[in-house]
């Protein structure tokens, strides 16, 4: 007993110091919080088909290489991405988001996992991809400048 009195109080400042640095590892920076706000702004203009948004999104030097191994730049995406009379998108969400801004730079990675569900003549159809997105701070915004996706399977119902 006399040791858990005699170390209570060292016991107790490191207990303490771990959940202060615990508290402190799990606060966003303000960059982490425009990327992740970004990332929102990304998911609801492909689910609205909002070229505008997108456009200003996307980096003019866009690269994405997509889970068939083809490329295409901002002018293909946004074509893919108008307003069509035939597909309608259901609902765009991320999960399993992860963020790493390198100190020093403008750059940042996220990867995440996008579910995306779509209407295409009546019938929903799902779709899910995790990808790996570059992002450059350009003019004072985040732009997407690299997009990698690999498509994974839905679970089944």
């Amino acid at each position: 007993m006399t040791f858990f009195y005699r170390y209570a109080g060292v016991i107790l400042a490191i207990a303490l110091s771990a959940f202060s640095l615990l508290g402190q590892s799990t606060k966003m920076s303000r960059d982490e919080t425009d990327l992740r706000s970004a990332l929102g702004k990304w998911a609801e203009a492909v689910k609205d088909r909002d070229t505008a948004a997108l456009d200003a999104l996307f980096a003019d030097d866009l690269f994405i290489t997509d889970f068939g191994g083809g490329t295409r730049g901002k002018k293909e995406e946004l074509d893919l991405l108008r307003p069509s009379d035939t597909v309608k998108t259901v609902s765009v969400s991320n999960e399993d988001i992860r963020v790493r801004i390198y100190d020093g730079s403008k750059t940042a990675v996220i990867t995440a996992v996008v579910r995306m569900v779509f209407e295409v003549g009546g019938k929903r159809s799902p779709m899910a991809m995790r990808y790996t997105s570059v992002w450059e701070k350009r003019k004072g915004r985040w732009q997407i400048v690299v997009l990698q996706t690999a498509r994974i399977a839905e679970p089944k119902s």
